[in-house]
């Protein structure tokens, strides 16, 4: 497994460590650290007896590139600690998580009662119908006031796009049975809504946009959710998704975007289960706006069809929201791919919302690379037959690792 883009607090245990240019135990030596170099550790990947991290090394006001196992870092608690944090508003984790929560024992329970409900509330909520699931659970709530369904309510109704309600759910199920997986969600959300002062809704066919009046003319507002309605029905064509629900769709000034999101200085846009995405310029629909409304679109389409690792997702977006690699950008990913500075595509499983902008930029570069690969080889049919059938993923994606040279 492999998470990028985590910019800690860390540093060399002892001294004389090799830092060496690969993860292999035989790999050459680059420097020998001393002990507290402060160390930022880029990825993670597995080695060959415990797990190997690409760092840069700050040394008498140098910055060295290379490879550390995990025993010769201190610090590695603080970077698994703000992966799994990174990734908290991903639906399929918060759902995941939930469940998983020991303070929660009935939704892990396997049959009948309310972990017969909690299933299918939890199925329907990763199937992007949150509205459903709120039917579904809602009067087994005024029966039973069970900790782990109000949990699950309280994402189905943050998914519907009422946070208020979801926080009143989350209050509840604290109340009776406190949870960290649940007091984590509440605060993250919780801080979201009182930095989310959009407040104004426009309904479209395939989409609900709710966009902040003080930054966005209203005129602007129709023309997004024109477009976003246009976008998802080409989109599904091409990916087979089908929304039973409307997408939820937010458009913020770029300050109240990172207040809410706390995204990386660098985003465009995000999607956490709803769309988010900052406007620059409100009176004009840029051509880097309606890629942002397209790359996002993408985003909620691929989670109604299934779970998947961060180079499909980015490089699926990146494809069906028109961009591509020029020759320059593809050497430099030949570039960065023979240097050995970018991970196989096996392991860029997770979000990369805390990349910084140059780890970020290499990231999406190598995945468009591999959709566009398996785009030229597949065609839009096998892309689709992939998405029906992802146990086809691990070898597509060990394929596509060779091909590309990871």
């Amino acid at each position: 497994m492999l998470l990028l883009g985590f910019l800690l607090a860390a540093a060399v245990k002892d001294g004389s460590t090799p830092l060496r240019t690969g993860c292999s135990p035989d790999a050459p030596a680059a420097a020998s650290l001393p002990a507290g170099a402060p160390v930022t550790i880029r990825y993670s990947i597995a080695g060959d007896t415990e797990p190997c991290y690409k760092v840069s090394v700050e040394v008498d006001g140098k910055t060295l590139e290379g490879s550390l196992p995990a025993s010769a870092i201190v610090g590695i608690e603080d970077f698994d600690q703000a992966r799994r944090k990174a990734v908290w508003l991903d639906t399929a984790t918060v759902v995941n998580t939930i469940r998983e929560s020991a303070a929660l024992p009935s939704l892990r329970a396997k049959a009948g009662g309310a972990s017969g409900v909690a299933q299918k509330a939890a199925d329907l909520i990763s199937a992007s119908r949150p509205q459903k699931a709120l039917e579904l659970l809602e009067p087994e709530l005024k029966a039973h006031r069970d900790p782990g369904l109000l949990a699950l309510a309280g994402l189905a109704a943050w998914r519907s796009d009422d946070s208020r309600q979801a926080l009143e759910y989350w209050r509840a199920s604290l109340d009776i049975a406190p949870s960290p997986e649940v007091e984590q969600l509440y605060r993250q959300v919780e801080r979201e809504a009182k930095g989310d002062q959009s407040n104004d809704r426009l309904y479209g066919m395939r989409v609900l946009l709710r966009y902040e009046s003080s930054a966005v003319p209203v005129e602007t507002a129709r023309q997004m959710t024109a477009v976003l309605d246009q976008e998802f029905i080409r989109i599904s064509q091409t990916l087979g998704c089908t929304a039973e629900e409307r997408v939820i769709a937010i458009v913020q000034s770029r300050d109240a975007y990172r207040k809410s999101t706390d995204s990386a200085e660098w985003s465009g846009g995000q999607f956490d289960g709803k769309i988010r995405v900052p406007v620059f310029n409100p009176k004009v629909l840029e051509p880097s706006m309606l890629r942002s409304l397209a790359h996002e679109t993408t985003h909620a389409c691929l989670t109604m069809l299934g779970h998947w690792p961060a180079w499909l997702q980015e490089g699926v977006a990146q494809k069906l929201s028109g961009d591509s690699l020029n020759a320059a950008q593809m050497k430099k990913v030949a570039d960065l791919v023979r240097q050995g500075k970018v991970p196989r595509l096996s392991n860029l499983q997770q979000a990369w919302s805390r990349l910084d902008a140059e780890h970020a930029a290499e990231a999406y570069a190598v995945s468009l690379a591999a959709v566009e690969l398996f785009w030229q080889e597949s065609g839009e049919d096998g892309v689709r037959n992939l998405l029906r059938n992802p146990e086809r993923l691990p070898q597509v994606t060990a394929d596509l690792d060779h091909k590309l040279g990871l």
